[in-house]
């Protein structure tokens, strides 16, 4: 949805085209603690293999979920799938690395980098008729090995920062909003690009 939001032609290349997104090495590395997790295997990286074991966890690790959001006659499928989740859904934590630090404001911003645990917040909304008054980011704070050199290899610092957040109703509605203005944008593009 974020990148349908900021970009519809790099959003048709990589949804409906299949084009692969390049990645910098701070997105590779994020995805090789992504992996470690999932899969419950050591990365390779010992810093990070230490960071990943003390990552604070919940019952459910990296599942998607998937829901209905009503939108007149027809049903929009959301998929879910936060980093860690309790059995109850009334929890959960999503894990970032990067070398920018994560403030209180960027956590709560649901139009900006933290939309993605409004969007969960309110996957878990459809489903339970809640909303989880137990969320956090969890920041695995990255840097440069050399930070002279632009190609430098990125590690982690060792540094684990939590930030809880909270999701109000009013900004459940407002993601409720987006979706179906997402959806709607959707298939027209797709209407428009495969017809």
């Amino acid at each position: 949805m974020n990148l349908l939001e900021r970009d519809i032609n790099k959003w048709k290349q990589s949804y409906l085209y299949g084009q692969k997104q390049r990645i910098n090495r701070g997105m590779a590395f994020g995805k090789q603690m992504a992996d470690g997790l999932e899969h419950e295997e050591a990365s390779g990286d010992p810093v990070l293999d230490l960071l990943m074991a003390r990552l604070p966890k919940f019952e459910i690790m990296d599942r998607e979920f998937r829901t209905l959001l009503k939108n007149g006659k027809e049903s929009i499928p959301i998929l879910i799938k936060p980093d860690t989740m309790t059995l109850d859904m009334t929890g959960f934590k999503e894990y970032k690395t990067g070398q920018e630090p994560w403030t209180k404001k960027k956590v709560d911003d649901d139009n900006g980098p933290g939309g993605q645990i409004g969007f969960y917040a309110t996957g878990i909304f459809l489903i339970t008729g809640h909303i989880p008054p137990d969320i956090e980011l969890v920041h695995v704070q990255t840097t440069k090995t050399n930070k002279d050199a632009s190609d430098s290899p990125i590690t982690a610092t060792g540094e684990i920062f939590r930030h809880k957040t909270v999701r109000t109703m009013s900004q459940v509605i407002n993601m409720m909003v987006r979706m179906k203005r997402a959806w709607t944008l959707i298939q027209k593009i797709t209407a428009e690009e495969l017809l």
